[in-house]
């Protein structure tokens, strides 16, 4: 068999990837908003007009099942832990920074891009500038890539493109990753007007606007 063939996990997963295209629940752990998240069977749609769809951010990937990026001087709610005590992990995570005291408390675990994130945090201009961290679990063979985000003064959207990871990297179908994404926001925004939480994921590449594509590119 040749050295980049796909493993018997990779193809066990591309056979039962139904199994992993449903939707997902964001859980919120920055504001009482709403927060949804869906997966579309098919591929990537056309971005909307007013999204970004090249945001400044970090992607850092935990191949535990745990946080990677905390706030040391927040409480854990006793209705989000279990009965152990431990605080539970969702799919989804969000959270939003608006200033360099707080983004200076933040911890990060012991993952690759952790300098990275917290230069991003450091170089942010929060009399402009907001970060959106949005954490999710990610199924070991795959990536989701950040394709755009949007928002206004009480909304936040971003939009993935699911992605098998390379042959070369090692997995397991029935394996799961948390990625948590730092994503810088041209805009100062205020936590306690942004009521609602959005994401979706599509398959195949990124969709660029129609004006970016080059003569041949497929819409």
């Amino acid at each position: 068999m040749p050295s980049n063939a796909p493993s018997p996990s990779r193809r066990r997963l591309l056979q039962s990837i139904a199994a992993v295209l449903g939707a997902s629940a964001l859980a919120g752990c920055g504001g009482s908003g709403s927060a949804s998240g869906t997966a579309r069977a098919g591929p990537n749609v056309e971005p909307p007009q007013d999204a970004l769809t090249d945001p400044t951010h970090v992607s850092l990937r935990n191949s535990e099942l745990a946080p990677i990026v905390e706030d040391p001087d927040s409480e854990t709610d006793a209705s989000e832990s279990d009965t152990a005590g431990t605080p539970r992990f969702d799919d989804w995570q969000h959270d939003l920074v608006v200033d360099a005291e707080r983004a200076g408390s933040l911890t990060f675990a012991d993952v690759d891009g952790a300098d990275e994130a917290r230069a991003l945090l450091d170089e942010t201009d929060f009399e402009s500038e907001s970060v959106y961290v949005e954490g999710h679990v990610v199924p070991e063979c795959y990536e989701r890539r950040l394709c755009w985000v949007r928002w206004t003064d009480s909304e936040i959207e971003t939009d993935y493109a699911r992605i098998l990871r390379d042959a070369d990297v090692a997995c397991e179908a029935d394996a799961d990753d948390f990625v948590t994404n730092l994503i810088r926001i041209p805009a100062a925004l205020n936590p306690d007007d942004v009521r609602s939480y959005g994401s979706s994921s599509g398959s195949g590449p990124c969709r660029r606007p129609a004006g970016e594509r080059t003569e041949g590119e497929s819409a």
